[in-house]
């Protein structure tokens, strides 16, 4: 299982190292105002609308060769954006990076959920936690390369997915399981996937941290700068905040297992609703750092603890596709989020309404859970699996 995370924390550290110098480079390239964000946020659209369907391939062909391709495009990608001479053939490059990182991330959850069926809080913990490492170490990676050239952090970029490649080729082994037969049964694994109805309580679960997460990591920032702190003093609130993602996951992951799973995720939406207030009234560094920081303990808990919830009940058969599926629809909240907030802000031009919105998913969250989440760990599964 730690050969998965690593190759986690590899992809995602290859996918960090680049953003950094993104803005600058783009503006260098002919971008305006309108085209940097474009250039910036072409991968990470693409990941969460091509998941919905790429993780079908998962469930026709080996795991392991689905991560190689993705790793293997993904450096195609980024080595293409080191010899890119308009900010438009940035944008199809990041558009192909993130095509990359959607082929291989339903496997990596896919393979998680397979080899941890005994154990998936951990094994999702070790997955999850490596991928916040890499959202720690990434962009000051590509920070430092920056200093060489702007392009210099895509070197990085391409060579550590080759690193990825060949990581996939010795670490990773694909379990004994079921496997779709024929060609990849794409809308009979997404229907089979949102055919029964608990799995929306674990979407509103993962959705309630990551909605929040979209509107905080944009808003503190904003917030910040409005009481007058330094950029060291929010690079060192939203870095802190990555690091508290990352040793939630390990640790929630494992205790999880240990204490059950149910008073993790309703205490977390709590969590979640009381940063949120917290955020609201902070007027220094100190109480930012306080407030985000528990906000980012309990959106941690509540969207690792949704994966594994939805991954014991999904159909073996067609698991790669319910995972990226699955995954997908919760990160469109990742964007659907600040643009609420955005709105909210511009017509109150007022803070306060802007988290206490971030945070409506998960006091809604905490009544559903409350209510309806199963006491036992070990829900049944959705479908049954079939004997051939």
């Amino acid at each position: 299982m730690y050969g998965v995370g690593l190759m986690a924390f590899i992809l995602f550290l290859s996918t960090m190292v680049g953003v950094p110098v993104l803005p600058q480079l783009s503006k260098e390239l002919g971008a305006d105002a309108a085209g940097v964000p474009i250039v910036v946020s072409a991968a990470l659209a693409t990941v969460v609308l091509a998941q919905f369907f790429t993780g079908a391939l998962a469930d026709r062909f080996s795991k392991r060769a689905v991560v190689l391709a993705g790793a293997l495009l993904g450096s195609a990608s980024s080595l293409l954006c080191v010899v890119a001479t308009h900010w438009t053939h940035l944008v199809v490059f990041r558009v192909i990076g993130g095509l990359a990182d959607a082929i291989a991330m339903p496997a990596l959850l896919a393979l998680t959920a397979t080899l941890g069926r005994d154990r998936p809080g951990r094994f999702f913990g070790i997955l999850r936690g490596s991928q916040g490492l890499s959202y720690v170490i990434g962009p000051a990676l590509g920070s430092a390369f920056s200093f060489v050239s702007l392009r210099a952090p895509f070197w990085v970029d391409g060579l550590l997915s080759l690193v990825a490649s060949v990581a996939a080729i010795a670490l990773l082994k694909d379990a004994e399981e079921a496997r779709a037969e024929g060609g990849p049964n794409v809308f009979g694994g997404i229907r089979s996937t949102f055919s029964d109805r608990r799995v929306y309580l674990y979407l509103l679960m993962g959705i309630s941290g990551i909605f929040s997460f979209g509107i905080f990591y944009s808003f503190v920032p904003a917030k910040s700068q409005l009481i007058g702190l330094k950029a060291w003093q929010i690079g060192a609130i939203l870095s802190g905040g990555a690091l508290i993602f990352s040793l939630v996951s390990y640790t929630v992951g494992a205790l999880s297992e240990r204490w059950g799973r149910r008073m993790f995720v309703v205490a977390s939406q709590a969590v979640v609703v009381l940063s949120g207030v917290g955020l609201i009234f902070s007027d220094g560094f100190a109480s930012l750092c306080v407030s985000y920081g528990l906000f980012c303990l309990g959106e941690t808990t509540t969207y690792l603890l949704s994966l594994v919830y939805a991954a014991e009940g999904f159909d073996q058969r067609h698991l790669g596709t319910s995972m990226g599926a699955f995954d997908s629809v919760m990160d469109l909240s990742l964007f659907i989020g600040p643009l609420m907030a955005v709105s909210v802000y511009k017509s109150t031009g007022q803070m306060a309404p802007v988290f206490l919105l971030a945070v409506a998913p998960a006091a809604l969250a905490l009544f559903a859970t409350a209510l309806w989440l199963p006491r036992h760990d070990r829900p049944p599964r959705l479908h049954r699996r079939r004997t051939p």
